[in-house]
Order: C-alpha cells, then structure tokens, then sequence
C-alpha cells in the first residue's frame, strides 16, 4: 500500500476542526478528573443495558441521573435515560437497530449541581456487545499461515493460495465501497471463495479518500495527500455512519450468503498516522482518543452482529521508536490505547502487527542489531524478535477482560527477493517457524502472492510469485515451510541453523 495522490481538502471539514477543538479537549482533560461515583459495570442483559454503579454524590433533586452520550460528546451532553434515588443499579432498554439504540453510547451518572447536571462518575460504554449478536459462527480457525492473495482474475483463478496451503487471507476493503453494490459483490464473491478453500478471512477497513463522511474532520488538511485517513467519530454524522458500516459489515459477513469474515482489523498501521492513518490532531493524546473513539464504534458494531468475530486495532514494526513527527512509537500506541479502552470499559481487543525487517529492504528474517533487539526498548518489532512484543502482551496490564493474553496477528510481512531468491526463501521458513512457535501469534500472513508494481518501483519485490505468474523459490519453500528438508534448505541458504534461532513462546 504505497500510493499517494493530491486533491483540495474541504474547509467545511477545517472549520468543524476549529469548532470542536476545545471540546476535545475538554473531554480528554474530564477523563483524567476524580469522580466520587464508579461505574463499574455496562452489559446487556436480555433487551436491556443494565448499568452498575457505587458511590455517593449529593444532588439537589435527591436524584441520580443516568447521561447516554455518543462517543464525541461529553456528559453532562447527551440524552438522561434513567434516574434512581440510589447508586445500585440503573436499567435502559437497549433498543438495538432503533433511534433510541444504547449499543453505541458511553453512561456517566450525574447530579443536579447548581441547578445543572454534572458528571461525578466516570465514563463507561457497554463492554458485551456480543450479548445481542444474532449471529455466532464457527470461527475458521484452522492455521496460521496466510497470505496477501492476487485478485487479479489471471491469478486468482490459478487458486494458489490452496496450493500454498494456507489458511488465512486478508482483504482490504475501503469503507466506500460499502455503499457501491457492484464493487461489494466483488468482495462478498472472494469471501466466499476463501471459505469454500477452508481459509479464514482478514478483512483491514480502510477510510481512503472517497470515504467520505466516514473521514475524520482532523483529516481536512491532507485530503487527497495520504494513503488513508482516520476514521470520524468527531462528528455526529460521523458517529453514526461508523454504527451503520459496523453493523452492516457484522451482519453481512456473519456466515450467511455473503461469506464469513472472522477478523476485521481497523486500520492500517494506524501509528504510522502521516501516511496510514491520517489525523493531524496537534498531539498523540488526542489521536489515540479519536481513534480508540472510533475503533469502540466499530468493535460494539461488529460484535453485536457476530459474536465470534475478532477486532484488531494495528501498528507497523517501529517499537520503542517513534519516527519525526509522523509516527508513534508501536509500544506508546499499545499502551496509550490499552489504558483508554480499560477506562471506559476493556474489552476483547487483539492487536495486528506489521513485522517487517530494519530496514524495510534488508534481506534476512533472522537478523538482529541495528535496532532490533530482544528487549523492550528495542527500536523496532521484526519476526527475529517478536517475543519482545508478545511478551509485552503477557504483562498483567495488558490482559484482557478475561485475563487471558490478547493475541497477535502478524497481518503483512513480506521480504524483498532483490538480494537473491534463497534469501527470500529462507525468511519465509524463518518467518513461518517464529510464528508456529510462539502460542500468541494467530496468524502470519505474507506479503504478497504476487509482485506488486508498486512495490518493486521502491525496491520491495516481496510476491512469492514474479508479476507473469512464473513462481519463485519462495513459492514452493513458503508452501512447504514444515517441511524438515526445506527447513534444511533455508539454514543451507542461511548459513545457520534456523531452528536454533527460533525464541518459542
């Protein structure tokens, strides 16, 4: 994904930037303010949220008030749904798939103060949006090895990813397309190939530049200059656009006539925001609001349609390294993101990585120094030390609701074979066995079938196959990457034991 284009961004998104900045920054500020009430719990009970709540605050209508804010909006803003004389408990039809929907709102009680409602708990959305979900298919879970497919008719009619025997494939699907029923029907048509193949399916949503509503005002300066751009839960109508995709996509992969999609990643190497995730926001602090904003939007919309399916958010392969300005750091992301999502209820996030080498170009898997290193601290995550990262995961503040360790999806890793085929082919083995060793990865998904024009104009020939289709060595050593006498091959290649430099996990 290396393109770049230009067009003229649009004021109306500049001046809502200018509207709304203070009340950003009103928000992020009242989250870190001490409440005298908890909110301990949000879930959905049958056709009801029910909300938990501790704690005494005065009020002057001797009233507890329960406030329903969308996720732009700060309470005391927002609709009062309930009232109660006491702390306990309140209850709140969920009303799913109505106007008065709960599925999407974050609840914080509040008193009368001074004749005005005012927050003094804090803020909490609803953590089991699963519990309303119509749909529970059968994950696909049958492998970790995947693969970037070639949708070019040409080549995916040569069905290679079969004979590679892989079992995951990911999908990029723009947000614009939702709206679009001919270039949809493109994408529900290789979902259901995959499946028929017995792959799981990965689908990256995208805001690209046709996205439209679904773009974030903070993205109006740089419209039409970046890859992607962050998604809009800044705005009311932005609010609800991302409900409606979240929910469609939910529902319309769910297993049904369309295919199943069981693992939707939100964004694509959203640290990276320069040119991945575009939001020129003025500080981290408010990115990592609008996005986990938008990422608990799409999460609730998702589950509540399928509960079996995985959300990821994901980050590129810079750990302890933040580039310029332009990128934030994998491991500040992480945490940054985790401590918001828990804030305001924790829920079963994963996380998708890009592990690429250090550098991009550089021609072994196997390879540490020059940043890469097995400690936390180590400017940059590659297959060679991925534990850094999933042992990251195992730390007793990253846990999820459950307690168990959120998975790792290395959802796009590729290796050039500019330095020599073998070379590529034995990264590939490497690659395949970190990942079959380490019990917190659920998947590897190579980067790409095919060679891709773009990517070998900047030096990154990483298709398994050349663009006429002819394979490489890579091909037959990735399909075969179990294999002890390939497994031999690629350490010949090497010239080392690859096995010996595997860090099980």
């Amino acid at each position: 994904m290396k393109k770049l284009t230009k067009r003229i961004f649009s004021i109306v998104f500049a001046l809502i930037i200018i509207a709304t900045a203070s009340a950003t920054s009103s928000s992020v500020a009242e989250a870190k303010s001490s409440t005298s009430v908890t909110i301990g719990s949000v879930v959905i009970q049958g056709s009801d949220v029910i909300v938990t709540a501790s704690g005494s605050a005065a009020s002057e209508d001797g009233q507890y008030h329960l406030i329903a804010s969308d996720a732009n909006q700060t309470a005391p803003s927002g609709v009062d749904v309930a009232q109660a004389a006491g702390t306990a408990t309140f209850s709140v039809p969920l009303a799913k798939g109505t106007a008065n929907s709960m599925l999407f709102k974050k609840f914080t009680v509040c008193v009368i103060s001074g004749g005005a409602l005012t927050p003094v708990s804090n803020s909490m959305y609803i953590t089991n949006p699963e519990g309303c979900a119509s749909a529970a298919p059968a994950r696909m879970d049958f492998g970790k090895k995947g693969i970037l497919p070639a949708l070019e008719k040409n080549i995916a009619d040569l069905n290679q990813p079969a004979d590679l025997g892989v079992k995951q494939v990911n999908l990029n699907i723009p947000l614009s397309v939702i709206s679009n029923p001919g270039k949809l029907a493109g994408y529900d048509y290789s979902v259901r190939k995959y499946n028929s193949m017995g792959m799981q399916v990965n689908v990256i949503v995208l805001a690209d530049v046709n996205s439209g509503g679904y773009i974030n005002p903070y993205a109006a300066d740089g419209l039409g200059a970046h890859n992607y751009y962050g998604l809009n839960a800044h705005t009311t109508e932005g609010v609800n656009a991302l409900a409606e995709a979240a929910s469609f996509l939910g529902r319309h992969y769910a297993g049904g006539a369309n295919g199943q999609v069981d693992n939707f990643i939100i964004g694509n190497e959203v640290n990276a925001w320069w040119l991945w995730n575009y939001m020129n926001c003025g500080s981290n602090d408010v990115f990592m609001n609008e996005y986990a904003n938008a990422f608990r939007i799409m999460y609730n919309g998702i589950k509540s349609e399928n509960a079996t399916a995985n959300v990821y958010c994901c980050i590129d392969h810079q750990w302890a390294r933040a580039e310029a300005s332009y990128y934030i750091s994998g491991k500040e992301f992480v945490t940054k993101f985790n401590n918001i999502m828990k804030s305001q209820g924790n829920v079963d996030w994963r996380l998708a990585v890009h592990p690429y080498n250090a550098p991009l170009y550089a021609p072994n898997a196997w390879a540490t120094g020059g940043g890469v290193s097995h400690n936390q601290s180590s400017a940059y995550v590659t297959m060679a030390n991925i534990d850094v990262l999933t042992d990251f995961m195992c730390s007793a503040d990253m846990l999820s609701p459950t307690g168990a360790v959120r998975t790792v999806k290395c959802s796009e890793v590729g290796y050039t074979s500019a330095n020599g085929e073998n070379l590529q082919a034995a990264s590939l083995v490497y690659a395949y066995l970190v990942a079959e060793n380490n019990r917190y990865i659920d998947g590897l998904v190579i980067s790409r079938e095919m060679d891709h024009v773009g990517d070998i104009a900047q030096g990154m020939v990483s298709g398994l196959c050349n663009t006429d289709a002819s394979h490489k060595m890579g091909y037959d050593f990735y399909k075969n990457a179990a294999d002890p006498g390939y497994i031999a091959q690629a350490s010949a290649a090497a010239g080392v034991d690859l096995q010996s430099l595997i860090t099980p996990r």
